[in-house]
């Protein structure tokens, strides 16, 4: 079955049309399936080296494509918990005894996995089984806890006082 016309070609009524090449790009940036196998379109400038002010649209164009893609997105496939309610205080018992006894070094004696499985368990980062597809995606979560933690507020005003 071949894909209907109106999903291969985009009309657009408009006085100013829409490069087809930059829209191509979009529809790419947004689109959740894989693209490899689709035709590419590609951008060709007539008389180039005449028309400097064409070369540089289609680089900003092409910039600002960039900056507005939407962030790559991870399907787990267990649920995991949000960054939200990982990121809230911990318990001050439990903030002592970190204080007290100190993270588990990475020269502890045991297998990588076993270590993955410690620090995740710390972070109450479940695991859903044993195979490593699951603990990459709880390195995955783990990760971006600690990007969402290092961009927050709160990180930021406690380094500002331990610098001030």
């Amino acid at each position: 079955m071949s894909p209907s016309p109106s999903l291969t070609i985009l009309d657009e009524p408009a006085a100013e049309q829409s490069d087809p090449a930059l829209m191509h790009l979009q529809l790419r940036a947004i689109s959740k399936t894989s693209s490899a196998k689709s035709n590419l379109l590609t951008k060709k400038i007539e008389n180039a080296e005449s028309n400097p002010k064409a070369i540089e649209r289609w680089i900003k164009d092409v910039s600002e494509l960039h900056i507005s893609k939407p962030a790559p997105t991870v399907s787990y496939t267990t649920k995991m918990p949000d960054i939200d309610s990982l990121m809230e205080e911990w318990p001050d018992a439990m903030e002592e005894t970190l204080n007290e006894v100190g993270f588990p070094p990475a020269t502890l004696d045991c297998s990588l996995s076993q270590y993955v499985d410690i620090v995740c368990a710390i972070f109450d980062i479940p695991i859903a089984g044993d195979t490593l597809n699951d603990r990459l995606q709880a390195l995955h979560l783990l990760f971006s806890l600690y990007s969402a933690v290092k961009n927050s507020q709160l990180y930021a005003d406690r380094i500002k006082e331990e610098k001030g």
